[in-house]
């Protein structure tokens, strides 16, 4: 079977609306009776759905959450996961995700940062450690009003069960619940996405409407993404969950198949079973598919469309996947979570090596250039700053005035940190992080740069590059690869092949080979677990 979707499928541009419920509202319109979200063999219809958030709103309201509030949900990826996120957006919260993987000392920081007055929690009461960690939070925060189980409350004190509350919602009526929506303004917050921390403690990205919106739009037009069938099985407080899967699949009118957590087999099979149309997630998920033993034995050729983020593709793992599906077309970009997702993008039928080396062109509807140091735009083949301005980028950092102020120029251009060169044909190239750019022997060596290098070098699947101190040269840099499924590269032979390709001052003066290489749970590789260990060797 080939793809279903002609190469020149004509691109579809959704309306940019005010809420992000709009989309829900539209297509439950358009389309009542479509699955939209699944898992295992429970669906709910676009209809449905609408149904179960205007509940869970009123319910909402009922609980007194006023515009402005927060509401945090602790969850697995699930349909109540997204209901519960469009049902507190749409009158005026503040919603946040919290991972069941953080450690007690993690949700502290967003619970003490954030002050949610109502905290949701689904499928915790079967994990004794999980209602041992969430009593032990909620009982030391005065803001958290209400503790709502999705399952059995009994062993967390002054739960409340999921029953109760969306009962009180028959107190709400509809003329109440649509006057608290005709409140909310697209400009308002809807959404924290906490950040990664890489350069200290997490900070809340707060994402308004408005973003989301124009964001998922764009992206459905630029992404071939309208009438996609899709897997969700990313962390429900990532970007990646919210908006690049949940909320952009709402808005192209697809369909979403929920899996609690990510496991290769099931996520092929699901493919398989279902005839979904899109497989998509962060590289490493995708690797940890190819490299499954039971990769041959699936049938992925429904698939008519290939999709990742959060970084780059290896070329050898993205001709796996186009052969295995029979698939042609593939899409990916830049973004982050303050930019509410992707700023760049892909050509549909762009060839491999565009692929696996370039994010894409920039859309003229998110502005965005290239910054030289020197406070001026980066010539072509130049490296530059990142910068991006317009209502798709976030609001604010939440209560960080200065963060928030530093993210910022004075002209309001959102300064990424990422590091990257305009190419002759109009593409960008991420060359690294501002922060992970060094200099060895007076010239600046840019990290993504030499891993490009390196992931060309037969044998090698990935790679990270990180510089450690040296006497001669200040920095030099270290580089840990990872072989692929037929062979284990020799440090030697992929030196040799860089040199080839870099000038010398960026080779790296050292090649370790391992089995894996230590990831992020956003699907990037842990390049502070890397240095430590090379601190320790």
């Amino acid at each position: 079977m080939t793809s279903s979707i002609p190469a020149d499928h004509e691109p579809v541009t959704p309306p940019v609306l005010e809420l992000i419920t709009d989309h829900l509202d539209r297509q439950a319109a358009e389309r009542p009776d479509q699955d939209f979200l699944v898992l295992d063999d429970h669906r709910l219809s676009y209809q449905e759905t609408k149904e179960q958030v205007d509940q869970t709103a009123r319910a909402l309201i009922a609980a007194g959450v006023g515009i402005g509030d927060r509401v945090a949900m602790l969850s697995a990826p699930r349909p109540e996961f997204f209901i519960n996120f469009l049902a507190v957006t749409s009158v005026g919260g503040i919603w946040l995700g919290l991972n069941p993987k953080y450690t007690e000392s993690e949700l502290e920081h967003v619970l003490v940062d954030a002050e949610p007055s109502v905290v949701m929690a689904f499928s915790v009461a079967a994990d004794d450690d999980q209602t041992e960690k969430l009593q032990s939070l909620v009982a030391g925060h005065e803001t958290i009003r209400q503790l709502v189980v999705f399952d059995d409350p009994s062993k967390l004190e002054g739960a409340r069960a999921w029953g109760d509350f969306a009962a009180a919602a028959d107190s709400v009526t509809d003329a109440e619940l649509a006057a608290r929506r005709g409140a909310v303004q697209g400009s308002d917050g809807a959404f924290l996405v906490y950040t990664s921390g890489s350069t200290g403690r997490p900070k809340g990205a707060l994402i308004s409407h408005r973003a989301s919106n124009i964001c998922n739009v764009i992206a459905v037009e630029r992404k071939g993404l309208d009438n996609r069938t899709i897997i969700c099985n990313l962390p429900i407080n990532h970007i990646g969950a919210i908006g690049d899967i949940c909320a952009r699949t709402m808005t192209g009118g697809g369909t979403l198949h929920f899996q609690e957590r990510f496991d290769p087999v099931a996520m092929m099979s699901t493919i398989e079973r279902e005839r979904l149309n899109t497989i998509a997630g962060v590289p490493t998920m995708l690797q940890m598919c190819v490299n499954h033993p039971e990769f041959d034995r699936f049938d992925l050729t429904s698939v008519d469309l290939i999709a990742w983020g959060g970084a780059a593709m290896p070329a050898e793992l993205l001709e796996a996947l186009m052969d295995k599906a029979e698939c042609r077309r593939a899409t990916m970009g830049y973004g982050m979570s303050e930019t509410t997702g992707g700023v760049t993008y892909s050509g549909l039928t762009d060839p491999i090596d565009l692929l696996v080396t370039t994010v894409g062109t920039p859309d003229d509807r998110q502005p965005l250039r290239i910054w030289h140091p020197d406070g001026r735009e980066a010539a072509e083949g130049e490296a530059g700053e990142i910068q991006v301005k317009g209502d798709f980028t976030m609001l604010e950092y939440w209560r960080r005035p200065e963060a928030t102020k530093d993210a910022f120029t004075d002209e309001g251009w959102l300064r990424t940190g990422d590091l990257a060169v305009r190419r002759d044909d109009g593409y960008i190239q991420i060359v690294g992080r501002m922060s992970e750019m060094f200099k060895s022997g007076g010239y600046n060596v840019y990290p993504r740069e030499v891993e490009l290098a390196l992931e060309e070098c037969s044998d090698v699947s990935m790679a990270a590059v990180i510089s450690v101190p040296d006497p001669t040269f200040q920095e030099v840099g270290v580089a840990y690869v990872m072989g692929t499924a037929d062979a284990a590269p020799d440090p030697e032979v992929v030196r040799s092949g860089v040199r080839e390709r870099l000038a010398n001052y960026k080779v790296p003066k050292q090649v370790i080979v391992l089995d894996e290489l230590p990831m992020l749970p956003i699907g990037k590789v842990d390049k502070a677990a890397l240095k430590a260990r090379h601190t320790e060797s």
